[in-house]
């Protein structure tokens, strides 16, 4: 990672909801059923899905797809060589449509019917989960990213000595989260008394379980939290939230709430009168929209941990593209339609980053060879270093690899544009910070 520093950010301009969960059964390496591997596709042609939220409510995670598409098909029409054999490649991406049963449908369509040679999917554990399912019990390799891995390897059923065999995941975790969202609490004068909105789901589960969970973590130590209990998702009165949050004298807000829980949150805060002087949030306010919509410039001065901006030191292996030259290059694009940057486009390009490594460097007719080299993967990409071998933080547990992040903040700009602004680097120095952190 010893890259230099990158321009700085610019405005993210993206309509989108957070991850709020559903999550699937889970199936075990141990005691998976179903092909192993044995259904391994034939031919000359090797067969990638691709499974997105493209439209409803998690459509912005997926903004990018078009851009990200051509590129990759335009990449992979020269083919894959293996072992002196060449394989053309053919691309079948899906919208789920942000519903965990069409997920599942998709996946039996992709395995079943297409015989597809490897999976990737992304975004939010509704649509993940249940493709990961299905690809564990049918023993076809998968590849994810975007959820919290915490979310991802326990929500599945996962355990230390319990892992997965063709389920492979990227992204950050809850470690990586409270270090960089209590480096931002550090930045401001408070009484270190933090109130967490964690809803009864994967996302909010997986942040309040005592062992693995946000209070676990050696960065958060030193702070007080105030925990009122977890609420039901789509809750429209959150008064004795609010209430608990006030009698405690809580400075410091934290939490994993969906966009439209926290704007019905946020709103009736500020109704009645509870204001902390930093607010650190995840899932709801990752992208612009989500945080221009809240009214009366509630937005302005709301933090975030954000897991890819343009300022990142990185560059892709397919492109040879930087992530400030993705993200230009993106914009520029008519399949943009205007917007700028989003956060999703660097690892949903990673996807692609991994898939192209990993049917190189093993029989992509062979699933069990595929899975067996994800496994073995340690690859550098435009989201960073990606290790599934290893151990260490890079490698909590076998099926996973995570990467950096950075401290945002949101600063109202002209008209109803805010600008993504960088205030903490602590995992991350070579990103330079544009900004410092302000009180809400």
């Amino acid at each position: 990672m010893e890259h230099p520093a990158i321009k700085p950010s610019r405005r993210t301009v993206l309509r989108g909801l957070g991850a709020t969960a559903a999550a699937a059964s889970p199936i075990l390496s141990a005691c998976s059923s179903g092909l192993k591997g044995s259904g391994d596709s034939t031919g000359n042609t090797i067969k990638i899905g691709y499974v997105s939220p493209r439209t409803g409510a998690y459509a912005a995670f997926a903004e990018s797809d078009a851009y990200i598409l051509k590129q990759v098909r335009a990449f992979f029409a020269k083919g894959i060589t293996h072992d002196g054999k060449k394989y053309d490649v053919k691309i079948l991406d899906r919208d789920t449509g942000s519903d965990p049963q069409q997920a599942a449908t998709i996946a039996d369509e992709l395995i079943s019917q297409q015989r597809v040679d490897l999976v990737l999917v992304t975004a939010t554990p509704d649509t993940i989960h249940p493709v990961a399912a299905k690809c564990e019990s049918e023993g076809v390799p998968c590849v994810s990213t975007i959820e919290p891995w915490q979310a991802w390897f326990f929500g599945r059923g996962g355990t230390p000595k319990k892992t997965f065999k063709y389920t492979f995941h990227f992204f950050d975790g809850i470690e990586h989260l409270a270090r960089v969202e209590s480096d931002m609490w550090r930045q401001h004068d408070t009484n270190k008394k933090v109130g967490v909105l964690w809803p009864n789901d994967s996302d909010g589960n997986a942040f309040r379980d005592k062992t693995t969970g946000y209070r676990a973590q050696p960065s958060t130590k030193g702070f007080t939290f105030v925990d009122p209990g977890s609420y039901e998702p789509s809750t429209k009165d959150f008064s004795s939230i609010i209430a608990k949050f006030k009698k405690e004298g809580v400075e410091i807000l934290a939490g994993v709430p969906s966009p439209p829980d926290f704007s019905t949150f946020w709103t009736q805060a500020a109704q009645q009168n509870f204001k902390p002087t930093v607010a650190t949030i995840s899932k709801a306010i990752l992208f612009e929209s989500s945080v221009a919509s809240l009214p009366n410039n509630l937005g302005n001065g709301l933090c975030t941990a954000s897991w890819w901006v343009p300022q990142f030191p990185f560059t892709s292996t397919i492109t040879g593209q930087t992530a400030t030259a993705l993200a230009d290059d993106y914009e520029k694009s008519p399949l943009a339609k205007g917007r700028t940057w989003n956060q999703g486009l660097g690892p949903n390009h990673a996807l692609f980053e991994v898939a192209n490594h990993v049917l190189r460097n093993a029989n992509p007719k062979d699933r069990e060879a595929v899975a067996a080299q994800i496994g073995k993967t340690s690859l550098d990409t435009v989201l960073g270093h990606l290790s599934w071998t290893g151990g260490g933080p890079a490698n909590p547990v076998k099926n996973v690899a995570t990467i950096p992040m950075v401290g945002t903040q949101w600063i109202k700009g002209s008209g109803d544009a805010y600008d993504l602004k960088v205030v903490s680097n602590t995992l991350l120095p070579q990103v330079k910070p544009d900004a410092e952190a302000a009180d809400l």
